[in-house]
């Protein structure tokens, strides 16, 4: 009678299997690819950066099952060179941004699969930098260089460079993350099959540097890398899945008769 009711119970159990597939979802390994820290303003068309972008993935192999998501995280990062050589006493700035639009730091984009129209995934911004120095005062030497490069001026020196407000960011950098799930079964297409795909990325830094009168020389220039993670959220095909339940449930039937076959 309890194999009966076992087997009544594990085609019930395949049944479900089969009827709700969808909490059964599994995750497929994380693929990433990056660009390391390059000068902006750059692109796919980069020339130092052939071969490195567009970011290469693999599509989606359909025979593991149903795609339901591709999730993708971009992390980014963004670095500065700032150097000041004071000739005269003088206030000089420099700032990450356009003079034109001062409010926009340096920002990386990472676009769609390039077989499919363009598009933009992620975007993510640092925020802008900005470096005060006012100098040339009595009994101060000129000229002077401050820069926050170690080669040519040591770090804890009172010339060495950091952004206003953060004198323990000696590196003057900045790191950020975006994230994106995808689910729309149009652009899900556009990661399915045979082969691999590109995401191009792009960065884009600006510069303002102010030295009145022309009395000294400044200038800040900006780094930025993109690391790319990639997955995929699949629902195994239906048969699979009952074929797991069917495994399971034939365990418990098999550890029954064992302990039936022991007691007689």
């Amino acid at each position: 009678m309890r194999t009966r009711v076992g087997g009544f119970g594990l085609l019930c159990f395949a049944v479900l299997c089969l009827g709700n597939s969808s909490a059964y979802a599994l995750v497929t390994a994380v693929q990433t690819d990056s660009i390391g820290p390059t000068t902006p303003n750059w692109g796919p068309q980069t020339p130092i950066l052939a071969g490195q972008n567009p970011l290469v993935f693999n599509k989606f192999d359909p025979s593991l099952g149903q795609l339901q998501a591709v999730n993708v995280t971009m992390a980014f990062t963004t670095s500065e060179s700032v150097y000041m050589k004071f000739t005269v006493p003088n206030t000089i700035t420099l700032r990450s941004a356009n003079a034109s639009t001062p409010n926009d730091g340096p920002t990386v984009t990472l676009g769609g699969p390039t077989n499919g129209p363009s598009s933009t995934l992620l975007t993510g911004s640092a925020p802008v930098f900005t470096y005060t120095v006012t100098y040339g005062g009595a009994g101060q030497t000129l000229p002077q260089v401050f820069s926050n490069n170690p080669n040519v001026v040591q770090p804890g020196s009172p010339f060495f460079l950091t952004p206003d407000g953060q004198p323990n960011n000696t590196f003057s950098t900045f790191n950020g993350s975006k994230s994106l799930t995808i689910t729309d079964p149009s652009q899900l297409a556009l990661f399915t099959g045979t082969g691999t795909f590109g995401l191009p990325a792009s960065a884009t830094a600006g510069e303002t540097h102010i030295v009145p009168n022309g009395n000294g020389s400044a200038y800040i220039i900006t780094y930025a890398g993109v690391t790319v993670s990639l997955s995929y959220t699949y629902v195994p095909e239906p048969p699979s899945v009952a074929l797991l339940g069917l495994g399971s449930g034939g365990l418990v039937l098999l550890s029954r008769f064992r302990r039936r076959k022991a007691v007689a």
